[in-house]
């Protein structure tokens, strides 16, 4: 047997960046990508899952070796979600490390600065969400969050973002949020406006990578969240919502029009198959 050289980290003292322009898991302290190696051992997540997630489909991308597997699956938090779709549709770039040092030369090395978007790695409707403009301001809020899991990303300038309600995998219903005047936040549960957009309107690369985002995360009903940066008139995923608002929030009608469309195609589906 070969002599086997072996370096030891943590989940929790890496710094993850996701992103189509830069993607790295690497130890700062002891400088090492963990995609060096040629074998990668997880012994336990633990608390870690979700970051655990995000190596195994970074390792996999890499093309390397990692035990065990089972970590290949559905992502729940953002930045793992980000990590298992970075490679197929555009997202923004992101980043989580320990630590304003580490952070600030993370985000660095990913090439984005102020105003930046923080946001918890698992919230839902805006929650825990913030514009930052400065690096004060980063710091002062980072602080007053506790031990909350908080991910910086690169804001996108926009005019709103769209909801696109995906059904056996493909957009059925789309609808443009827009945030209230002096907001950042385009969420209807922040206040922020909607109204329908005919799909026409999208181009067909943005309802592709809408139903190939929902088709990553095995989901026949999902809200696939999409901004335009209107600077450049470049797309991106935001999110993936498993469970979306269906019977409540803005146009519940249509919505559900919609979904009952869905369950009816469903049906005849497997009526066909018999």
């Amino acid at each position: 047997m070969r002599d086997a050289q072996v370096s030891v980290t943590a989940l929790s003292e890496l710094t993850y960046i996701t992103g189509n322009k830069i993607t790295a898991i690497y130890d700062n302290d002891q400088g090492f990508d963990i995609s060096d190696f040629d074998l990668v051992v997880f012994r336990t997540v633990g608390d870690w899952f979700e970051w655990g997630v995000s190596a195994a489909h970074y390792l996999k991308q890499k093309g390397v070796k990692f035990i065990d597997e089972y970590l290949l699956t559905e992502a729940r938090g953002k930045l793992a979600c980000s990590f298992a779709r970075q490679a197929v549709v555009p997202v923004p770039t992101a980043v989580y490390t320990r630590g304003s040092k580490n952070m600030d030369e993370a985000i660095q090395r990913a090439e984005f600065t102020f105003p930046l978007v923080l946001k918890a790695d698992i919230a839902k409707k805006g929650d825990d969400n913030f514009l930052i403009e400065s690096r004060q301001e980063f710091e002062e809020k980072l602080s007053s969050l506790g031990d909350k899991a908080m991910i910086a990303q690169e804001y996108i300038p926009n005019d709103g973002d769209y909801r696109l309600l995906t059904l056996n995998g493909k957009v059925k219903l789309a609808f443009l949020r827009q945030a209230a005047l002096g907001a950042y936040l385009n969420n209807t549960s922040k206040g922020g406006s909607a109204h329908m957009v005919d799909l026409s309107d999208l181009s067909k690369q943005m309802v592709k990578d809408a139903e190939t985002a929902a088709d990553l995360e095995r989901l026949q009903v999902a809200g696939v969240d999409l901004v335009i940066n209107k600077l450049t008139g470049k797309h991106y995923i935001l999110e993936v919502n498993r469970a979306p608002q269906v019977a409540t929030g803005a146009f519940n009608d249509k919505k559900m029009d919609a979904y009952a469309a869905g369950i009816q195609e469903l049906l005849d589906n497997i009526h066909e198959s018999e």
